[in-house]
């Protein structure tokens, strides 16, 4: 068997040449940090077991997978209106990695139990040091055997003396309860429910997601002697899951929406009748509203969580509808005293409205100067993206560069952002195969929907994920220096990220100064 080495930091592709990759891999690692290289091996046996052994590696958790085709069936435009995908290659090719349609790898598939299924397969190694790693330069041997066959490659590893910074960055993933029973099968709220539920709030918090997200959907409300009563059962349940698995705030989805993007008028559902929809600032629909709040506002001072909780008033309001945003706001202010708010945001003539204002990359950095005039101890600046911006903006689709969902919180730290927030974590549509269908439909770019794959009783992981969880790293290593040396923290990352549209290309640049910010840390 042949073998190529790869940075974890870059795509490979089916036909991606072995010959291209390295012999042996180095990664400079704090304790604690997470760090990870890709293999391509061809010439292999097929059908025969797999099998990764490590040697010289003591105190370093390694874990094996191999990578999971997909396909890329349409491409990122570059337009912040009209479609969202093109196939016109000749916009797309100023930014995307591959003309679509095409297949490259983004799932990660454990490693144990499988077989070689082709001659070529490629293959992802994370290493992360534990407390107990001796501190300093190691070498370490990986061996991967499959059938009667073998390859072996050393691994140069400097490991810090120092632990990765505690997390300091708010980051929130959007996980669908309901949607992942659907796309796995499952009789929602049943016992394999609840417990393929834990399976993907592991996978949260390892990815650092600290802040999960709580929707409304499940919760009734019925007329008892003539007053709405609302059940929060549902809610409790799922709460009380995200803080078993890490969250430090329970992020409250909103229950007011417009009909469309485009409309300005916010409704609220009817509770307790027939379900229909109303405007939430005439007279029954304000009181529904109030009445969910104040019954709201009692449940999380019953289960002692108006203290990590923050609440969505609506979502992404526009010019069109921010005077009736700014009353909602305050009438939320009224039924929920001292519970921050929260909303991804079109405008940012707000006056005071949100505790925390979250723009998109490209909408923030057009109107830098008006968000930083609302930046105080009172008022938070995270960031977002969705199925937009495309183009050289960071996101984290499939066909833009796999750095680029890494160095999405390297833009956190540039412009001071303390949150990033997605909608996709696993928002897959009713009828897209998420492993074909990267792309759900025109609306939504390669990897939008999900950045995690639903696979028979598992949940796995994508490279994009990867790059993320490496990403918030990252983040806390530069604020850790920013600490001790901020002119010095800063000017590294500037190298890296000047404007959310400008920013480092070379991957093997990139692995340089990833490794620079490590040394510089545990020497500070």
């Amino acid at each position: 068997m042949n073998y190529g080495i790869f940075s974890q930091n870059m795509w490979l592709f089916p036909d991606t040449n072995a010959n291209d990759g390295k012999k042996n891999a180095s990664l400079t690692l704090l304790k604690k940090q997470t760090g990870a290289i890709q293999i391509v091996i061809n010439d292999i046996p097929v059908g025969q077991p797999i099998s990764v052994t490590t040697e010289g590696l003591d105190g370093v958790s390694v874990t094996a997978y191999r990578e999971k085709e997909v396909c890329v069936n349409r491409n990122a435009n570059d337009l912040h209106n009209g479609p969202l995908t093109t196939d016109d290659w000749e916009i797309a090719s100023r930014y995307a990695v591959r003309k679509a349609p095409y297949r490259t790898y983004d799932p990660l598939l454990p490693i144990e139990g499988l077989v070689s299924e082709k001659a070529q397969e490629a293959y992802y190694v994370t290493f992360c040091p534990d407390e107990t790693a001796v501190s300093g330069n190691r070498e370490g041997t990986v061996t991967f055997t499959i059938g009667e066959q073998s390859v072996s490659f050393t691994v140069a590893l400097y490991i810090g003396k120092k632990c990765v910074p505690e997390q300091t960055l708010n980051v929130t993933n959007w996980f669908s309860y309901d949607n992942m029973a659907k796309h796995h099968g499952l009789v929602h709220n049943s016992d394999e429910h609840i417990a393929m539920a834990k399976k993907y709030y592991s996978l949260l918090q390892e990815s650092h997601s600290n802040v999960m997200w709580v929707t409304f959907h499940g919760m009734t409300a019925k007329y008892v002697d003539g007053k709405l009563k609302f059940d929060f059962t549902e809610q409790i349940k799922r709460a009380k899951l995200a803080l078993e698995h890490g969250a430090k705030t329970i992020e409250w989805q909103p229950i007011i929406n417009r009909p469309t993007w485009e409309d300005p008028p916010f409704q609220v559902r009817n509770y307790g009748t027939d379900d229909s929809r109303i405007y939430v600032l005439s007279t029954h629909g304000r009181k529904i509203y109030t009445t969910f709040l104040t019954q709201f506002n009692d449940m999380l001072t019953e289960q002692g969580w108006r203290d990590i909780s923050i609440f969505h008033v609506s979502d992404e309001p526009k010019e069109l509808c921010a005077s009736d945003f700014r009353i909602l706001c305050g009438i939320v202010r009224k039924y929920l005293p001292g519970i921050k708010l929260i909303d991804a945001i079109e405008i940012f003539f707000l006056q005071d409205a949100l505790d925390i204002y979250v723009p998109k990359d490209n909408y923030f950095q057009m109107n830098r100067n008006d968000f930083e005039a609302l930046r105080d101890d009172r008022n938070e600046l995270w960031y977002y993206t969705c199925n937009m911006p495309g183009g050289k903006w960071l996101n984290r689709y499939i066909d833009s560069p796999l750095l680029n969902s890494r160095l999405i919180h390297w833009g956190n730290y540039r412009f001071n952002l303390t949150g990033y927030l997605h909608w996709g974590f696993n928002h897959i549509g009713a009828n897209q195969d998420p492993f074909e269908e990267t792309s759900g439909n025109p609306g939504l770019p390669a990897g939008d929907t999900h950045i995690v794959y639903p696979y028979k009783d598992q949940v796995l992981w994508s490279l994009r994920l990867m790059q993320q969880k490496c990403g918030v790293e990252d983040y806390e290593i530069l604020r850790g220096i920013c600490l001790v040396d901020k002119a010095r923290a800063d000017k590294i990352c500037r190298h890296v990220i000047y404007a959310f549209n400008e920013y480092i290309t070379d991957v093997e640049e990139f692995d340089r100064i990833q490794a620079e910010i490590v040394r510089i840390y545990d020497e500070i």
